[in-house]
């Protein structure tokens, strides 16, 4: 009974960290999509974009087709320097323009890898998609995707359906009560800031507790996110993330 109900309890945590990387995508696909106004605000807050060491841009802006090759800039050899396997180890998966390697006990990838055509409207969108919310400021986003949702579906703009999608906003409403946080990390692209987010849910009478674990980092007109994640007693993996997110830019072209 009892390894029953970790099996159970090890499926939903799986299946909740897909249904938070999907609500995520989602949020981020919205913040997009609201105009510029909350983005000017952002950027005029900021500076304007800044150079924050040698792995920042040179006013070079990237084509959109290396977004389609995520497994060229992360590499198993890589992952698997860093985790301390052999790269036969990994399994690894390229699905949607997101690279994925899963070993025993843990998971690493690339993925979001997007490109504006400027580097001032790049760097908008990603103040605006990566900065701190409350869990008020996140249910208010999560509605007003809802509201979009709903509205795409009275056009035949959409096959999804607006009940259903408000189930997972709901529940993403409670697993992200606490809201996002990010922190800054020096020396990285242009901008760059790990999520700290930290979620908690109960599941078969335990509190579950998860972190994002994601770097998110911006470097010109190209934005990506790295993540890194052991099984086990949940926990940060700064460095491990800082680690994935410099091995990416060494890969980027000149």
């Amino acid at each position: 009974m009892q390894y029953a109900q970790s099996a159970i309890l090890a499926t939903m945590k799986r299946t909740i960290r897909v249904l938070l990387c999907m609500s995520l995508m989602s949020f981020l696909l919205a913040c997009d999509s609201n105009g510029n106004g909350a983005e000017t605000n952002a950027v005029a807050k900021s500076g304007g974009v800044e150079e924050k060491g040698p792995a920042a841009s040179s006013g070079r802006l990237f084509d959109r087709e290396i977004t389609k090759k995520p497994c060229d800039l992360l590499t198993p050899d890589t992952v698997a320097e860093l985790v301390g396997v052999d790269s036969s180890a990994l399994e690894q998966r390229n699905i949607a323009g997101m690279c994925r390697y899963s070993w025993d006990g843990g998971e690493a990838s690339l993925a979001h890898l997007s490109t504006s055509a400027t580097i001032e409207f790049a760097r908008r969108n990603f103040e605006n998609a990566y900065g701190n919310q409350t869990g008020e400021e996140v249910a208010k986003s999560m509605g007003e995707i809802d509201d979009e949702l709903e509205k795409q579906k009275a056009e035949g703009k959409t096959d999804v359906d607006p009940e259903q999608a408000k189930l997972v906003s709901g529940a993403m409403n409670n697993l992200l009560s606490g809201g996002f946080q990010f922190e800054d990390v020096a020396g990285l692209g242009d901008v760059a800031r790990f999520d700290v987010t930290r979620s908690e849910m109960q599941i078969l009478g335990k509190t579950m507790v998860f972190y994002a674990n994601s770097l998110n980092v911006l470097v010109s007109n190209l934005k990506f996110t790295v993540s890194f994640n052991r099984e086990g007693e949940p926990k940060l993996y700064r460095d491990e993330n800082v680690a994935l997110a410099e091995a990416v830019l060494k890969k980027l072209p000149d």
